[in-house]
């Protein structure tokens, strides 16, 4: 016979209970969580003051030009990838070019995070990682223009 572990809890007319631990020690619920890879741990950024995202929302309602082009335009990647400084970083992500410089120091994985995708077509990089997010309301005020094919 196997001695199955328990967890002892007393309820509140102080009588002892006998519940199974649940997942057992060995049981496959923990074997498969053993054996399966776990993500990295990202490390953590601490954010200027200024930059927490309701910073980043009262910038974009302000009125300030985010963008910092005359108007919206077509790019191709040779264009975008002119703009891979931390003064000047671009990128494109489902064919939508965004200016990610006003951002750089909102981004909760801050700005060398941020920065692997300036200068080229960030979509790939972007759905791995933060595929739950609103790209056209969070930097619809940094849209530059629309990703066109080389000629």
């Amino acid at each position: 016979m196997v001695d199955t572990p328990t967890l002892n809890l007393t309820d509140p007319s102080d009588q002892t209970l006998d519940v199974p631990e649940f997942p057992s020690r060995d049981g496959p619920q923990r074997l498969v969580a053993a054996a399966t890879k776990q993500p990295r741990n990202r490390e953590k950024v601490r954010l200027e003051p200024g930059h927490s995202p309701l910073d980043w929302a009262k910038l974009t309602s302000s009125g300030k030009d985010l963008r910092g082009v005359p108007q919206i335009g077509r790019y191709t990647l040779e264009q975008i990838r002119e703009h891979r400084t931390p003064e000047d970083a671009w990128t494109a992500i489902q064919g939508k070019v965004y200016n990610l410089t006003p951002y750089l120091k909102f981004h909760p994985g801050g700005v060398k995070d941020l920065m692997r995708c300036a200068g080229r077509d960030g979509t790939k990089l972007f759905m791995l990682t933060h595929s739950w997010v609103n790209i056209d309301y969070l930097m619809d005020k940094c849209l530059v223009g629309f990703l066109v094919p080389s000629n």
